[in-house]
């Protein structure tokens, strides 16, 4: 992921560029899994969908005016790389959806549309745009930018009130759409349930391509053995030690703790060894992200 950031971020204009590209997939995508399908992914997009389903009006067009406003305040009191990134993404989605949706009408392309003729098909097109939308959005964060609507929303709230928790007015705007949806589809529970599944999807691959591959976790072990332990758990995990000098508040007795950054998935191998030991004992939290020399050979 870092080679990726670096490309992504080598060149300024090169970044636009991708971004602009990244914004006419994502209406594209929309056009062909989203919009026949008659349900409304999370957030502005959410919104704009729901309005096209009743008024026939783009989302090219309602996508524009909606962030209209939050565009001309980013751009006085956010950072205005960030605020122009923005700009071209909005801008350059817009443009897109109503072209594309005009040349499907136009020339009769509607076969590029994929229209679920079962549940199980539906349910496959919320995971896909949620698949891509999941790739697509920390692609534009690392371009330096955002794929609009809620993300400007979150930034102005922050420079405003920065105590302020940002999570609780993004995710009441998400279970706005999940509500809303029901009352615009036909008051049916199932484009609901492609909501939350189109969001759940997007979160998830979001989360892991920030964070997945740099996260991990890390062991605090407290022993009277801290050589053979450590030895054990260099062979074996592949991964070293750092040694702190400790002493039992309650025996009195010295000690050692040991300090360990374990990939996840070597959690229950490391269970095992530290059980080996006896009067042991290990206390795992999770690390969000790891810097520097942590090597993940095992």
């Amino acid at each position: 992921m870092e080679k990726i950031k670096k490309i992504l971020r080598a060149s300024p204009w090169g970044s636009y560029v991708a971004i602009v590209f990244l914004a006419a997939m994502d209406a594209l995508v929309s056009i062909i899994f989203i919009y026949p399908n008659e349900f409304a992914p999370v957030g502005i997009q959410g919104f704009t969908t729901m309005i096209q389903y009743l008024m026939g009006i783009s989302v090219g067009y309602i996508y524009s005016l909606i962030n209209a406003p939050m565009l001309i305040i980013a751009f006085f009191v956010l950072n205005k790389s960030y605020s122009f990134k923005n700009l071209s993404y909005i801008t350059s989605f817009s443009v897109m959806t109503v072209l594309f949706q005009q040349l499907i009408l136009q020339m009769d392309l509607h076969w590029l549309e994929f229209r679920a003729n079962s549940e199980e098909e539906a349910f496959f097109a919320a995971m896909v745009y949620g698949v891509f939308f999941g790739v697509v959005y920390p692609l534009t964060i690392w371009l330096g930018g955002s794929t609009g609507g809620t993300d400007i929303l979150a930034d102005l709230i922050h420079r405003f009130k920065p105590s302020f928790n940002t999570v609780w007015v993004l995710f009441s705007i998400n279970a706005g759409v999940a509500v809303m949806s029901y009352f615009v589809y036909g008051m049916h529970l199932f484009p609901v349930l492609l909501s939350v599944l189109c969001s759940l999807v997007s979160g998830f691959i979001s989360d892991y391509l920030f964070q997945g591959r740099r996260s991990a976790i890390k062991f605090e072990i407290v022993t009277y053995q801290p050589e053979a332990l450590s030895k054990e758990i260099m062979e074996t995990l592949r991964h070293g030690c750092t040694r702190v000098p400790s002493v039992g508040m309650y025996s009195g007795k010295e000690s050692a703790m040991l300090i360990c950054v374990i990939n996840k998935r070597q959690r229950v191998e490391m269970e095992r060894i530290i059980s080996k030991y006896e009067g042991s004992f290990g206390i795992c939290s999770p690390v969000k992200s790891t810097y520097g020399d942590f090597d993940r050979i095992a």
